[in-house]
């Protein structure tokens, strides 16, 4: 679905992720099997596969998926059925069991540290640009909660449906506010529409974007429009560190030079590594258990320090400020301190 791009980084971190615990003895002394199945992006379809996953597969362990509501539903289907379950995009999942654990980024952790940095650099009037589903919407409120702390201004807030071709009307409506720098929330195939059409109508000249679209996947497809410009990223294939190089390496050898390794691919990565720590520390393949774990599980490795609050169920890891040079040369401004977000919700 609109989603496959996500998706298959996702399937391609996770196998690396088994094939490294594989060789190192498993789990409880025994080999992961990893089941894939295609929800194609949607909620009703991610419900069906996570019940055969389930009742036919007998997992222990469900992983995915991309979009929020496909999250919700597979995160439903594991919570009923008492089955532990992560996911590994960025972004607030709208739902939380004792037994749910995601591993992407929250959205405070993607826009604390970036957003008065933009302001600094452009200015206080921003833009808000995304997609119209959960993920957008709630990384633009945290997002304008920052923008007024730090004095600045939204000037725009446009959304648009997954899979829209056509941006040229939420691009007039952006430029009619002039912003200083526009924060984008457009993801997939869209975020590569969006940006080629916002440089052919010119929004972007002399005008700072970052956000979602700026991530190192987008490069090949947006190259130039990418250079000179700065992001926070949870992952980046180019900081420098032993454990990443390896991984990259065994990235290249599996999968090919097809240009930047996403985020995604790597949190699924570790993801596995993690999980698997946790249960080895369980020693027990029981869901209380797994998940009596998860919170006291400390890795480092791709993502800096990462572990999760036992209230709130949020990961923590280092973030990384990127700027975007030519050739698609993500370098490594600064290596950000963990954000704690201690934001409420419910998980009991």
């Amino acid at each position: 679905g609109v989603a496959s791009l996500e998706g298959n980084s996702l399937v391609a971190g996770a196998t690396l992720g088994v094939e490294a615990v594989n060789a190192a003895g498993g789990v409880i002394g025994h080999p992961i099997e990893l089941i894939v199945v295609d929800d194609k992006s949607d909620a009703a379809t991610s419900t069906q596969v996570s019940q055969q996953l389930i009742r036919q597969n007998d997992v222990d362990y469900v992983l995915g998926t991309i979009a929020g509501d496909t999250s919700v539903a597979a995160g439903s289907v594991a919570a009923e059925a008492g089955v532990p379950c992560s996911t590994v995009v960025n972004g607030t999942v709208e739902f939380c069991s004792p037994h749910f654990w995601p591993f992407g980024a929250s959205e405070r952790m993607m826009v604390e540290d970036l957003v008065p940095l933009m302001i600094e650099e452009y200015g206080p009037r921003v833009g808000l640009v995304g997609n119209d589903y959960i993920f957008p919407r709630t990384y633009h409120a945290v997002a304008s909660e920052i923008i007024a702390e730090h004095g600045g201004e939204v000037v725009a807030e446009e959304y648009s449906p997954l899979g829209t071709a056509d941006w040229q009307p939420v691009i007039g409506k952006l430029a009619n506010t002039d912003p200083d720098w526009i924060l984008t929330a457009v993801v997939g195939g869209d975020a590569v529409s969006f940006m080629n059409q916002a440089d052919q109508f010119g929004l972007l000249t002399d005008r700072g974007i970052t956000g979602t679209t700026s991530q190192q996947e987008f490069y090949g497809a947006l190259g130039p429009i990418l250079e000179g410009r700065m992001t926070a990223l949870q992952y980046s294939d180019q900081t420098p560190g032993a454990d990443n190089e390896a991984f990259v390496a065994a990235y290249r050898e599996a999968y090919g030079d097809n240009g930047s390794i996403s985020a995604i691919a790597a949190t699924a990565y570790e993801a596995v590594r993690f999980i698997a720590a946790a249960v080895n520390a369980a020693d027990s393949y029981d869901a209380d258990a797994i998940s009596e774990q998860m919170s006291m599980i400390r890795l480092d490795g791709l993502l800096g320090n990462l572990g999760f609050r036992e209230d709130n169920h949020y990961v923590s890891s280092d973030m990384v400020l990127v700027q975007i040079d030519e050739g698609g040369v993500y370098s490594t401004v600064e290596v950000l301190d963990p954000i704690d977000d201690a934001t409420a919700r419910n998980c009991s």
